[in-house]
């Protein structure tokens, strides 16, 4: 449950979007997790500003990524979000990261494309010239088919014989409504939905990463 107010407003495609109070209680809640309705997860996301509630296809998911011994020079928030880059969009590092209260790794939030093959281990460009292999340890990867390009089930488990016209595992429209206005509120408002995802917006406060 999450120890904060927020107001929901339901989109006749079947997205859920919440507006909280203050942009600490959204920040609060994007950086736990993962959620989880009925057993079947729960994805949260930063709203963007011109967000498409038409699309159908879900395969980008917030992760929690851990870089464990990265040197202590790549833990500012430049250089975390390059890191981070190349495994996918970063969102916000932790508050333990932010004020490297605990030194055995650095986590931050990225989404990640699940079509993609996820890399166990990235090359970093370090200042002084050298090269450094850094391992990459993900946290609770939620169950993805490639097949479908739903959540739920992993492909070696999809049961489904034909990759044509997929069905995916949405939350059940309400039937019509009038387009909800917090949708619309600028950097204010987190959606989520058993469904597609769209690109998450960036920032810097509050363990928010730099560009």
């Amino acid at each position: 449950s999450w120890k904060c107010e927020a107001s929901l407003s339901i989109h006749e495609s079947g997205w859920l979007v919440y507006k909280f109070k203050t942009v600490d209680d959204k920040l609060a809640v994007l950086a736990n997790g993962p959620y989880l309705i009925y057993g079947r997860p729960l994805i949260i996301k930063a709203m963007p500003e011109y967000f498409d509630f038409g699309a159908d296809e879900m395969s980008c998911v917030p992760v929690w990524v851990k870089f464990p011994g990265l040197p202590f020079k790549c833990w500012s928030p430049r250089c975390l979000s390059r890191i981070a880059n190349k495994l996918g969009t970063p969102i916000q590092s932790d508050q333990l990261t932010c004020n490297m209260a605990r030194v055995s790794y650095a986590r931050v939030l990225v989404e990640l494309n699940l079509l993609a093959d996820l890399k166990s281990s990235i090359v970093i460009n370090l200042p002084n010239g050298s090269t450094l292999t850094q391992p990459v340890i993900y946290e609770t990867l939620p169950r993805f088919c490639k097949l479908c390009k739903v959540l739920g089930h992993n492909t070696g488990t999809c049961t489904s014989t034909s990759t044509s016209s997929p069905t995916p595992v949405v939350a059940r429209p309400l039937g019509k409504q009038r387009h909800p206005s917090s949708v619309t509120t600028k950097g204010r408002s987190v959606f989520d939905r058993l469904g597609p995802v769209a690109e998450p917006r960036l920032g810097k406060a509050n363990g928010q990463l730099g560009d």
